[in-house]
């Protein structure tokens, strides 16, 4: 049971950190990134920033249990 949740949280961490659209800073003025592809308001923008950090502390606590377990 525990393995799954760790697999799909990983997955959806991948997947959630990948869609997310990047800032614009002086890195990415290089390309060219249509504001409308994937544009949202920011409430929608902070609602998927609190669930990646919510994937992230439920990977980073399924990692460290996994690991006591092993020991």
């Amino acid at each position: 049971m525990l393995n799954i949740i760790f697999i799909a949280s990983s997955f959806l961490l991948i997947i959630l950190i990948l869609l997310r659209i990047p800032q614009t800073d002086s890195s990415s003025q290089n390309f060219t990134i249509s504001n409308s592809f994937l544009g949202s308001p920011k409430s929608t923008d902070a609602t998927l920033q609190n669930f990646i950090w919510f994937l992230t502390f439920l990977f980073l606590f399924l990692v460290s249990f996994k690991t006591i377990q092993t020991l």
